[in-house]
């Protein structure tokens, strides 16, 4: 079985979000999750790449792990996801959770294509709130 990391770790590993293809695996570095679908894995990575093409000019970081805040990142995986089930549900609120990331995938390239509608959800990646740190 092909495995990648996903693209969308940060809510998966929190366990805030949940993918029909995640699977959870331990290393020295702590816990990662895996895509166990080589397909999904590559349009989920298209999708986040969109996301944070558009997401970070907009914090006003370039695309560098050394100088990027993982807090950035791990808005764009949040918000962008809440955001883009946001605008496929149609609703004027937001959601606190996505069920399944690999079917919100699927949804929105059945739906929008190459033409994914990140500009609409750059608000909510924004103005996504991080969860404090517990002590």
């Amino acid at each position: 079985m092909e495995t990648s990391k996903c693209p969308f770790n940060a809510p998966l590993i929190t366990h805030q979000f949940g993918c029909s293809k995640a699977q959870e695996v331990v290393r020295r570095g702590g816990a990662e999750i895996e895509c166990t679908d080589s397909t999904a894995c590559t349009r989920c990575q298209a999708l986040f790449a969109r996301l944070k093409s558009v997401a970070l000019p907009a914090f006003g970081v370039e695309d560098d792990l050394l100088s990027m805040p993982h807090s950035v990142l791990v808005k764009i995986q949040h918000g962008g996801l809440l955001g883009l089930q946001r605008e496929l549900t149609g609703t004027a609120t937001i959601a606190d959770k996505v069920d399944d990331i690999d079917r919100l995938a699927t949804d929105v390239n059945a739906r929008y294509g190459d033409s994914v509608p990140v500009d609409t959800v750059i608000e909510d990646i924004i103005s996504f709130k991080l969860r404090a740190r517990r002590r």
